[in-house]
């Protein structure tokens, strides 16, 4: 699960920002439009970090539903058995 702290928002900007760097050094052709969307980029950042925190967290507990109920379902053995040598 992810959770939302401001390392988290850290790290995606920074990571943000080597992709952006990468592509602007590798497409010369579209330096102009990475320029001018780089801004907008990093202001969706918090946005689209919540929208995907919140759809991990909304699959976790997804998973967790399920092995609670594969476990409620599952039969019950006795802890101990009773062995014919202790007879």
């Amino acid at each position: 699960m992810m959770k939302c702290d401001i390392k988290t928002m850290i790290k995606a900007a920074l990571g943000l920002a080597v992709v952006i760097a990468v592509a602007y050094a590798t497409l010369p052709a579209a330096r102009e439009w990475i320029a001018a969307s780089a801004p907008f980029l990093f202001f969706l950042i918090c946005p689209l970090m919540m929208a995907f925190m919140m759809k991990g967290m909304q699959s976790c507990n997804n998973e967790q539903k399920t092995e609670k109920n594969q476990a409620d379902t599952a039969p019950s053995t006795p802890l101990a058995r009773h062995s014919p040598l202790e007879d």
